[in-house]
């Protein structure tokens, strides 16, 4: 019977046993069962490539929390420390932010379709210009009709290019500063929001077109030192942010060899239109000089146009006394008061220097050797003596003339001659 009584005992030990472990496990599975269900729906926010697939993860939240809500108790034990309650605030909180990343990618999408449809109009507008200008320029002989025509185009289009580089800007700016803050590694779905930012607002079309036109217009007009100016500070501006995209583009586009292939390019167009519009410096600069019959030496950068006005002034000190006089002092004179002192010395050299594309070295080196020049053809001495004799002859006639003043004063105050 006592046996009979331990064996009993024995058998209610192993089924307690067996029933807590069994509960045990069941717990555990639980628990893990809800683990791996809400990292599946973190992971589902992070990747989530559209509002629907947040709004669908959403309800999915939902079905999980009350799915696993009687045991709230047990998952406050196990996953401390968190708690059940603050579990679902937290992925809820992840989803709310990651909806807001969404609704701010549907209202850029708008702001950028809308510049996008007026940079269209713009561009058309521009090719039409354009168009005209051509034609007005073709024609041999202008009056002051159609100069006054052709004046009014290019302001036009100057005013409409400046106004489609603006908007532009803005597509880049809107589309691209966030972008240039993320880290460099992307998951698809960042990049797939990329994509839909970039095709969004036709970007490459219009960065090539803008670039583009620039070049138009240097083309079709005459542009002042200020446009030039005003021109290179936005090249300078504009590619300084397409440096900073352009390699993060292409990392996104990595296997797209189109858009790759199209992201190069946009980098050669940069460097032509730096090049267009240091040609158009350097030849107005030059043309300056032509004008006056004053023929340098080619050059399209600092070194080369001081080394061939150094040597244009050269070639005129050597030809002194070869050369009649009064020729060397008219070549002297156009050079530097008519070109240099007037017109490149005031309005270029500043713009050239601002640019990096010329020294004060080279200014100095240039000003030096005009003052070489200059005591060759009217040297300091006799200066100075011209002065000293201008200076005596003035001095001459104004005693002359207190001389003559003080004796007719003397003459007017004699007494009166008694004798008559």
């Amino acid at each position: 019977m006592k046996s009979k009584k331990i064996i009993n005992h024995i058998v209610l030990t192993c089924l307690f046993l067996s029933a807590v472990t069994i509960y045990a496990q069941s717990d555990f599975e639980k628990t893990q069962n809800f683990k791996t269900k809400y990292k599946q729906l973190e992971d589902g926010i992070k990747n989530a490539v559209t509002l629907e697939e947040c709004n669908t993860i959403g309800e999915n939240i939902a079905k999980l929390k009350n799915e696993f809500l009687n045991d709230k108790t047990l998952l406050d034990k196990t996953l401390y420390p968190e708690t059940f309650e603050s579990s679902f605030t937290k992925i809820e909180k992840s989803l709310e932010v990651r909806k807001g990343d969404f609704t701010q990618i549907v209202e850029l999408t708008t702001e950028v379709g809308t510049l996008k449809t007026q940079v269209t109009e713009i561009s058309e507008k521009n090719k039409s210009l354009i168009a005209e200008i051509r034609q007005l320029n073709l024609k041999g002989e202008k009056d002051d009709a159609t100069i006054a025509s052709l004046q009014k185009l290019v302001a036009q289009l100057k005013a409409n290019i400046q106004q489609r580089d603006m908007l532009v800007r803005d597509i880049v700016d809107s589309l691209l500063t966030q972008f240039v803050k993320v880290p460099s590694t992307l998951n698809d779905a960042e990049k797939q929001n990329i994509y839909n930012k970039v095709e969004a607002g036709n970007l490459f079309y219009n960065v090539e077109r803008t670039i583009s036109d620039n070049i138009q217009f240097m083309r079709v007009t005459e542009l002042t030192p200020e446009d030039l100016s005003e021109m290179k500070k936005q090249h300078r501006d504009f590619n300084k942010v397409w440096r900073q995209i352009g390699p993060k583009l292409a990392n996104v586009y990595l296997g797209k060899q189109d858009k790759t292939t199209e992201i190069a390019s946009i980098d050669n167009m940069f460097s032509l239109w730096n090049q267009r519009i240091n040609e158009e410096i350097w030849d107005q600069i030059n043309k300056l000089f032509r004008e006056k019959q004053i023929s340098l030496l080619q050059f399209n950068n600092g070194d080369q146009f001081t080394n061939s006005i150094v040597s244009f002034i050269d070639d005129e000190i050597k030809n002194i006394g070869v050369k009649r006089a009064e020729e060397s002092e008219n070549t002297y004179y156009a050079f530097t008061d008519s070109v240099w002192f007037q017109t490149v010395q005031p309005n270029w050299v500043p713009i050239l220097i601002e640019n990096k594309m010329m020294t004060e070295a080279n200014k100095d080196t240039i000003e030096t050797r005009i003052g070489q020049w200059k005591e060759y053809i009217a040297p300091a001495s006799a200066f100075n003596w011209y002065y000293i004799i201008l200076i005596a002859v003035i001095l001459v006639l104004i005693a002359a003339y207190l001389l003559k003043g003080r004796k007719k004063a003397n003459k007017d105050i004699l007494p009166p001659d008694n004798n008559q």
